[in-house]
């Protein structure tokens, strides 16, 4: 789903772990929410899982892509940071 979150960043993806699959069985309605409050839950196997606006990642653990992409040009500054908040 995307939320609205303020001026700077526009869009708030939120995002469900890829190993989590199921029924959606709630979903919050508009509102002001904190990042831990679970904004949907997914039943799943008898049992619920609540999906929060934030994720928790293991820093070892990679994230599942289909390919990864090779860099064409090298960042304008080194620090990705940067270069991806003043492109």
């Amino acid at each position: 789903g995307v939320i609205y979150e303020n001026g700077l960043f526009k869009q708030h993806f939120v995002m469900v772990h890829p190993h989590t699959s199921g029924r959606v069985k709630k979903i919050l309605p508009a509102g002001k929410y904190a990042i831990e409050t679970n904004v949907i839950e997914i039943e799943e196997g008898g049992k619920v899982i609540g999906v929060q606006m934030f994720q928790k990642w293991p820093v070892r653990e990679a994230r599942p892509v289909v390919e990864k992409l090779v860099g064409v040009t090298a960042l304008l500054t080194c620090e990705r940071v940067i270069d991806a908040l003043f492109p």
